[in-house]
């Protein structure tokens, strides 16, 4: 059986409601991308100020990882842009999704639902 967490975690990409997406802490997320499934980690610090760190990997090889995030910075995910909305202590990195830096893979498609933790 599997647990509600993984559950929630393993999701089609991209994951989000309303253009926004919150990785939870230490949740790892398994998104699927053009027939690939890259692995990625929120983790929040809190000194010397609360700021985050996204991992993104591909079969167990990192693919990037962004450090020291806060609200306004942005990153990249399987070619989408996200901007950093907010960084809550050991619980999520909300991002929201740049308008107009959709991959063009995705352009025509809706958002997907599910539990953003928002």
């Amino acid at each position: 059986m599997v647990s509600p967490v993984t559950e929630r975690a393993h999701v089609k990409y991209p994951f989000e409601i309303n253009g926004r997406w919150a990785l939870r802490y230490h949740i790892p997320y398994e998104v699927e991308h053009k027939g690939r499934s890259y692995h990625i980690v929120a983790t929040i610090f809190a000194k010397p100020t609360v700021h985050g760190r996204i991992h993104v990997g591909y079969e167990g090889k990192p693919v990037v990882r962004y450090d020291d995030l806060t609200p306004g910075d942005t990153v990249e995910i399987t070619g989408d842009e996200w901007r950093v909305t907010a960084v809550d202590y050991r619980t999520r990195i909300v991002l929201e999704r740049v308008e107009g830096h959709v991959a063009a893979d995705r352009e025509d498609q809706e958002e997907t639902g599910g539990e953003a933790g928002e």
